[in-house]
């Protein structure tokens, strides 16, 4: 055996130790349990704004793009959560979550009659797209989105909101996963100035029922009749922009000029189009948000999961700890295997310049085999050459070379299926044991 690999082994079993100290020990759930209470105040603080801001964002994609508001995340994302059975405590069991679909993420025909004003809802009905429902559209009258499309569309754009803080890294993707699909940029433009205004809304123009006291400010005033208030927001090009309305509704679904497309926008009135006590408004929110601030006490034992007593004490008697080791040890040999590629390529590479090339193939396995983080089924429906041609231009845009990715592509495509595959039933496996669920 090399000294580097022994090196190795010895680093992987001392992460696994300290990962089983700091985590699955009693103590370590302890700890997490005290540090939960600690940050408590201020996660409760940051869910108001950023709930309410994914929450909404969202909601835009049911009327604008004709989508039933149940196959769009994060608005239909929500846990249940028990106490255990006997058998399944026994089996190191300490809570048992599961996903479930918010009541209030409803198909979009329940949405418009529940929700919005009749005198808007009968010009909605006949203004919206007609897009097939299976089982229910008749043939011929009707347009289906491919798979991908639709991905990108209910998906995607959101998404990119919460993976990238950086606005420039955040077009570049959009525009890459745009340019390989075939979509009008225009659609992909008008989607992310309506999310980045209703982002900028809950920081910077105080809508009640959207902003948060003390936390946002005041909006600034243009003088109509009802007056209008300005909400400044980075728009789609990194322009600083503004928009005038007078209901959080218009950033939503309304047409606004050089900030929304022609054709996928409504022309709205100044007053709200939501009903009085809309249940999606009034209590679809409020219900997320009190589970979410709920569910914070069970961080610690949710963390903690599925160790057994005896496990919690000896690191090498506990199941979960070696998941995590051979989820790292795949993680050192794709680092090992980009490693041995550019040294051949160019060996005398930069080790930071190194650093990004292995991170851009643990992205490259990390995007197609994510189990818990939304948004990421657009990267499942990509065929190999888009998917290809996605990455390629991202990695690019981010300053790699394009032929040396091509190789790093070309050498993952050999391993990279069988990989995804089995991280993803690695990552349940365990889970199902001992929650008794056949695999």
């Amino acid at each position: 055996m090399s000294s580097s690999l022994w090196n190795l082994l010895q680093e992987l079993d001392r992460q696994k130790k300290a990962y089983h100290q700091k985590l699955l020990s009693s103590d370590g759930e302890l700890s997490t349990f005290m540090r939960t209470m600690q940050v408590n105040d201020y996660v409760i603080d940051i869910s108001s704004l950023l709930i309410p801001q994914f929450y909404y964002s969202s909601m835009h994609v049911g009327l604008v793009y004709d989508f039933d508001l149940s196959s769009v995340e994060p608005l239909n994302l929500e846990f249940e959560w028990r106490i255990p059975t006997f058998d399944e405590w026994m089996n190191g069991v300490s809570i048992v979550i599961e996903k479930t679909t918010s009541p209030y993420a409803s198909a979009i025909e329940q949405f418009i009659q529940y929700n919005i004003n009749p005198e808007v809802a009968e010009t909605l009905e006949k203004t919206r797209p007609n897009k097939g429902r299976y089982g229910v559209s008749k043939y011929g009258y009707s347009y289906y989105d491919p798979a991908n499309i639709r991905e990108f569309l209910r998906n995607a754009i959101t998404l990119m909101f919460k993976k990238h803080t950086d606005p420039n890294t955040r077009k570049a993707e959009i525009e890459e996963l745009a340019k390989k699909l075939n979509v009008n940029i225009n659609i992909a433009k008008s989607s992310y100035n309506r999310i980045s205004m209703l982002m900028y809304a809950g920081k910077e123009c105080f809508i009640l029922g959207y902003g948060v006291l003390g936390k946002t400010k005041l909006c600034g005033k243009v003088v109509h009749s009802p007056p209008s208030g300005v909400v400044p927001f980075i728009d789609y090009d990194g322009k600083e922009a503004v928009a005038e309305i007078t209901a959080l509704d218009q950033m939503q679904y309304g047409l606004i000029l050089g900030a929304t497309a022609l054709g996928y926008s409504f022309v709205t009135p100044r007053t709200s189009i939501y009903k009085y006590g809309a249940p999606i408004i009034e209590r679809g929110l409020k219900e997320k948000l009190e589970n979410f601030r709920k569910r914070l006490v069970l961080t610690a034992p949710a963390f903690s999961n599925y160790v057994r007593p005896e496990e919690s004490s000896d690191p090498n008697k506990c199941e979960r700890t070696e998941v995590w080791g051979e989820l790292m040890s795949m993680r050192y040999v794709i680092e090992h295997n980009v490693e041995t590629l550019l040294s051949k390529v160019a060996p005398d590479m930069d080790p930071f310049v190194v650093r990004q090339y292995k991170n851009a193939v643990l992205q490259l396995l990390g995007h197609i085999a994510k189990r818990h983080k939304w948004g990421y089924n657009i990267y499942k429906t990509l065929d190999d050459e888009e998917l290809r041609s996605w990455w390629i231009g991202y990695w690019v845009n981010q300053g790699l070379d394009q032929d040396v990715l091509n190789q790093l592509y070309d050498n993952a495509k050999t391993w990279i299926s069988e990989l995804a595959y089995k991280k993803v039933k690695l990552g349940e496996k365990l889970r199902f044991e001992r929650l008794g669920i056949p695999l």
